[in-house]
């Protein structure tokens, strides 16, 4: 009977043993990927957006008094005349609607080394007007080597 346990105790071992030396660890691009996560909005007609990323070589952010621009999102209300999403972009410099963000990490121990996280971004003015009840936001992060990451088109926002 103890013969019969250690032999099954062998066998299970070498199968765990070999099934953990087989399993690869995942590898993450060099460029960013990024996955919509939550949209909070406020009684001011502010939000905070929040997405997901992960990035094979770390390189995600701008140092506190860097200014380089990182994050770009554009702002996409519902028609209800032609019933399909536009773009609203002004031509104003002063563009509150069509975003683009800084990302700013306080220390760079992460150079070279796999990172993932989340980003949360305060947006002042989420949409054009009150009367606006159906809006998304289509986004895309760029590392500091320029490597730009997917494209992302957050779920239909309904906002009262």
């Amino acid at each position: 009977m103890k013969n019969n346990f250690l032999k099954y105790l062998f066998i299970f071992t070498a199968i765990v043993v070999l099934g953990h030396a087989c399993l690869k660890k995942k590898q993450f691009s060099v460029s960013p990927s990024i996955e919509y996560k939550d949209f909070i909005p406020y009684t001011d007609e502010s939000a905070d957006l929040k997405i997901l990323f992960d990035d094979g070589d770390g390189d995600i952010g701008v140092s506190q008094t860097d200014s380089t621009v990182s994050l770009f999102t554009t702002y996409y209300y519902f028609d209800t005349i032609s019933q399909k999403y536009r773009a609203f972009l002004k031509t104003s410099p002063n563009d509150t609607l069509r975003n683009n963000y800084v990302v700013r990490f306080a220390s760079d121990p992460y150079k070279g080394k796999t990172i993932n996280g989340e980003i949360s971004f305060r947006i002042q003015q989420f949409r054009h007007s009150k009367k606006i009840k159906k809006i998304k936001y289509v986004i895309y992060l760029e590392d500091r080597a320029g490597h730009r990451s997917n494209t992302i088109t957050t779920p239909e926002l309904l906002v009262q």
